[in-house]
């Protein structure tokens, strides 16, 4: 029975998953922050008609206030309403800091493993070297023991 030998990805197949892999993180990014606007701003209508008339009105306060911008042109001036916006806030730092913490985990991982792939091919030449100064040995003695077989 013969073993498959496991091929390493080509450095195309590595850019082809990278960029795939940063499309669906920016697409899921995107997509959260939509749909935590889209849910304060279902919350704030209902809760606060009198400032927010419209859905359209609630749902750029609710973008304003997940990204954390919060122009401040409209405010929300009901108890209920402050406190949806306090939950609408709270979400969206916590979303921008747990975003922040994750890009720096990935550049950090990304570091260690070109760290280690180097240390790896740096470990994997000293080996070859070492094989090959065995292999010459090996010759040297064998050209020996005929020397001395004459």
């Amino acid at each position: 029975m013969t073993e498959r030998k496991k091929r390493s990805p080509t450095l195309m197949e590595r850019r082809v998953r990278r960029i795939v892999n940063a499309r669906s993180v920016v697409l899921g990014l995107a997509l959260t922050f939509f749909g935590l606007s889209f849910v304060g701003a279902i919350g704030i209508r209902l809760v606060d008609e009198q400032n927010f008339p419209t859905f359209g009105s609630a749902v750029w306060w609710a973008l304003q206030t997940v990204t954390t911008v919060g122009y401040g042109d409209v405010v929300p001036t009901t108890g209920l309403g402050r406190f949806v916006g306090g939950i609408e806030m709270v979400i969206g730092v916590s979303f921008i800091s747990f975003l922040t913490a994750g890009v720096t985990s990935a550049v950090i991982r990304r570091g260690e493993a070109a760290g280690e792939e180097a240390e790896r091919e740096r470990r994997d030449s000293e080996l070859q070297t070492i094989v090959e100064g065995l292999t010459e040995i090996r010759q040297a003695i064998t050209d020996l023991e005929r020397r001395l077989a004459k």
